[in-house]
């Protein structure tokens, strides 16, 4: 890391990583070499065209002019920078305490802590798609400052595992009361940059988090994962909670299973199995096709007792299924694929061209439906639409609802909720606090950018900073696979970035 934080301190100095302008468009890259190299997978479908599905070019123009613009203002890169703040206004200003803006004051919670580790590792993911899809180095300096920031302070490096929040006394909670999901996003941001880099000094952090959950948290008796370790007012440790192992497949493990040296490859898709396998056994409910969020009482599953959100089943399927396809499970793929469509065709609503949010109690739908619901519907069917373009109907107007809908276009980023009847953002949460950073709405463009570009037969350009040159077979396009790819090293400003055309995306 020590490498990388030079080179990007070189060109910091030289002006080039002074703060985005919204708008900013890379520099030319001057080719220096060029390797060839064919990697090769399993057939690939054919797709057909579809004008109206949005460009490459529309997803990055989404990113530059849409997105950016409120993660690259001053407030939002913390001081110094890479210490992000866990909140913002809805205009991007920080959070006066005694006069705070009205989507903060009228959720005073939101307000408690000064840094939270979920939102500081997204906004670090956010940076590094934003790296990844422009190849500009900037947008790796603010990631390698995030990363630097939150290694020294977040991992607790006494007691094991992150702490959860810094709330400008202490950093804390107690390792006891931090939950499962926290710890497993503590991991997205250094798992993100680890794909980017192959950097060796944050990968022992990353396993010792992943082996520290793993050791802590599993409840063997009832075979999943607690919630906590220990009991308190508020939860109990043995809580059976979906996210809990849910998202440590998402956070982390999916992305980082192949790119692992043996035999920690071998355990980590074992253990995704296994994940997979508690997600249908005490989650899933086959008579509703739904996974349901929590299971300690038999009306934790039932609709008649409880609502529930499209997002978190549409993500267990999407898991599932890269699970399923990492470790040659045909079982896991064939049950997220039958059941994604099913789950698909429910949400979708025809007559607005857009999704609902999930199912009420009782089991009406929810028209109220968050950017993160969207965004996780979205890459489900994308991602199935490579191999079934019957899928990829739903696409060009679930995007074009997305971008008209949910994009603030005065100071970026999108909304936290909107109605899918009225179309009108529900403006009772602010669009940066501490679990909504960067995460959703940047995975949600990267998906799009690399599938949209598969869809329509065109190339799928990535950036990657790798502090030293990767087997061609361990550079992957995100989540995806690749029948044939490019490299080639690009010099910025003294910086060597590594440029990967890829095709026959799947």
């Amino acid at each position: 890391m020590k490498r990388l934080l030079n080179t990007l301190l070189i060109v910091f100095l030289t002006g080039n990583l002074l703060i985005a302008c919204a708008t900013a468009t890379p520099v030319a890259p001057t080719v220096t070499s060029t390797v060839a190299t064919v990697v090769p997978t399993v057939a690939v479908t054919p797709t057909v065209a579809t004008p109206s599905l949005p460009s490459g070019d529309r997803w990055l123009t989404h990113l530059n002019n849409e997105l950016l613009p409120f993660w690259t203002m001053p407030t939002a890169l913390g001081n110094p920078i890479g210490a992000f703040p866990a909140t913002r206004c809805n205009d991007g200003s920080l959070v006066d305490p005694k006069k705070p803006c009205k989507e903060v004051k009228d959720n005073s919670w939101v307000m408690s802590d000064q840094y939270y580790v979920v939102a500081m590792s997204r906004q670090i993911y956010g940076d590094g798609v934003a790296f990844q899809l422009t190849g500009d180095p900037k947008y790796l300096q603010y990631m390698v400052a995030g990363v630097d920031f939150f290694r020294s302070n977040f991992l607790d490096r006494t007691s094991g595992g992150a702490y959860s929040y810094f709330d400008g006394k202490q950093w804390g909670p107690d390792a006891a009361y931090r939950t499962a999901q926290e710890l497993a996003y503590s991991m997205v941001g250094l798992s993100f940059y680890y794909y980017l880099t192959r950097d060796p000094e944050v990968l022992p952090d990353i396993l010792a988090v992943k082996d520290y959950i793993f050791k802590n948290y599993y409840n063997a008796s009832q075979d999943v994962m607690n919630w906590m370790l220990k009991s308190n007012n508020q939860a109990r440790a043995d809580d059976k909670q979906l996210v809990a192992q849910l998202d440590q497949m998402n956070a982390y493990m999916v992305l980082l299973t192949p790119l692992l040296q043996e035999p920690t490859q071998s355990q980590w898709k074992k253990d995704l199995v296994h994940l997979a396998n508690i997600i249908i056994n005490h989650f899933y409910s086959l008579q509703d096709n739904i996974c349901f969020l929590s299971d300690n009482s038999p009306q934790d599953k039932m609709l008649q007792d409880t609502g529930v959100d499209f997002g978190h089943t549409i993500k267990a399927m999407w898991m599932i299924r890269w699970t399923g396809l990492l470790t040659g499970d045909s079982d896991l793929v064939q049950f997220a694929e039958t059941n994604g469509r099913r789950v698909l065709e429910r949400a979708y609503l025809a007559d607005q061209g857009t999704w609902a949010g999930g199912l009420k109690q009782g089991g009406d739908l929810n028209y109220d439906i968050d950017w993160w619901v969207y965004a996780e519907l979205d890459q489900f069917t994308a991602t199935l639409a490579l191999r079934d373009p019957s899928l990829e109907t739903y696409l060009p107007q679930t995007y074009d609802y997305y971008f008209r809908y949910f994009v603030d276009p005065q100071y970026g980023e999108v909304w936290n909720t909107v109605n899918a009847i009225t179309h009108k953002p529900i403006g009772d949460m602010p669009k940066a606090w501490p679990w909504k950073s960067a995460y959703h709405s940047f995975e949600h463009t990267l998906v799009g950018y690399i599938t949209s570009q598969q869809l329509e037969s065109q190339p799928v350009t990535l950036y990657y900073a790798f502090v030293a040159p990767p087997s061609p077979a361990d550079v992957q396009p995100y989540f995806f696979s690749a029948a044939q790819q490019k490299i080639e090293t690009v010099t910025y400003q003294g910086m060597t970035v590594y440029k990967v055309t890829f095709t026959g995306v799947h």
